[in-house]
């Protein structure tokens, strides 16, 4: 899906639910993306960082 707009991301993403969670779009002069959504698992409180669940890489907290 071609995406041109913020207002299309925004509509796309609100459609998002459990049986429709991947969608893959294009924005012109960009590129290609894969939008996943992801179930929130509860918070431990003991974790300090946060990790990116696919790659096991630390994020960096100044971003």
């Amino acid at each position: 899906m071609e995406i041109t707009s913020a207002e299309e991301i925004m509509i796309l993403l609100s459609s998002m639910d459990k049986e429709h969670s991947v969608a893959r779009i294009y924005v012109p002069g960009i590129g290609e993306f894969t939008i996943v959504l992801q179930k929130k698992e509860g918070n431990s409180g003991a974790a300090a960082e946060e990790r990116i669940p696919v790659a096991g890489l630390t994020r960096n907290p100044y971003l």
